[in-house]
């Protein structure tokens, strides 16, 4: 998620392409049946996209697979580098063995936080926020490595491949803290509140971003977007860290401070 977002039509087409012929080669060599119309990693709009994770919680617990969630968009290179891992035949085949995977479009930063919510996560930092999920509970498995999603392109393809491994074969003793996990009274109303902050923050830019996308670059995006990604991105640092702390206490190395909930004075954007 970052200042450059205008789609690259180079890399879309070669994403198309790629998608294409992994999806024919899947299908030689599995004897599987394929639409071959659409690729199941792409950011498409929905009418209802928090029902598209309702039900695809549903199938995962049926299937008895992880539930896996994308919010990201197609503007985003992060997001669609993302979608290009994924389209490859050794993560293809990762996925399709062990997860049941949605992507969500969040459009022009559109307001999801009725999905991050589900899995007491408040919002999403960056795009593209990925969530691995124990459906039959909603507990969040990958709480304390979110954030590096938020670099989704310049991560290699065998890290990949590592990291969406070790979900599936976690047991249920590894699972337990994840499920059991939750934050205190304090953090919850900290986390609420500052989401409501940031989203309003994507409510200014989205209108903006649109208008970047259409080729006019709007007078103070960029200085609106590196304000909010300066917020966004210490909110999600010190989320992350005080889930570390309660969940690997163990392994802290002696080291327990927990990071404050910082105050944040008004931000530009809450001045009018």
């Amino acid at each position: 998620m970052q200042k450059n977002f205008i789609t690259r039509r180079a890399r879309f087409f070669r994403q198309c392409l790629n998608i294409a012929v992994l999806i024919a080669t899947f299908t030689t060599l599995n004897g599987c049946v394929s639409t071959q119309n659409e690729s199941p990693y792409t950011y498409a709009p929905s009418a209802s996209p928090y029902q598209d994770v309702v039900n695809a919680q549903q199938r995962a617990v049926e299937q008895s697979k992880l539930l896996l969630v994308v919010l990201g968009a197609q503007w985003c290179h992060d997001s669609t580098g993302l979608a290009e891992r994924f389209a490859t035949k050794e993560m293809d085949l990762i996925l399709r063995a062990h997860y049941e995977t949605v992507f969500v479009d969040v459009g022009t930063l559109e307001d999801r936080r009725n999905i991050t919510e589900r899995f007491d996560y408040p919002i999403y930092y960056a795009t593209p926020t990925v969530m691995v999920v124990e459906p039959k509970t909603s507990a969040l498995l990958n709480r304390t490595s979110m954030d590096i999603w938020g670099r989704a392109d310049s991560i290699p393809l065998s890290e990949y491949i590592q990291y969406f491994s070790r979900f599936p074969a976690m047991t249920t003793a590894q699972k337990a803290p994840f499920i059991n996990w939750e934050a205190t009274d304090e953090e919850e109303a900290y986390n609420k509140e500052q989401a409501l902050r940031l989203q309003s923050a994507y409510d200014k830019l989205g209108p903006l971003l649109a208008l970047d996308l259409q080729g006019n670059t709007p007078q103070g995006l960029n200085e609106l977007w590196k304000e909010t990604k300066g917020f966004r991105t210490e909110l999600q640092k010190t989320l992350i860290k005080r889930a570390e702390l309660t969940l690997d206490s163990e392994n802290g190395n002696g080291v327990n401070t927990t990071p404050a909930l910082r105050h944040y004075n008004p931000f530009s954007w809450e001045h009018n």
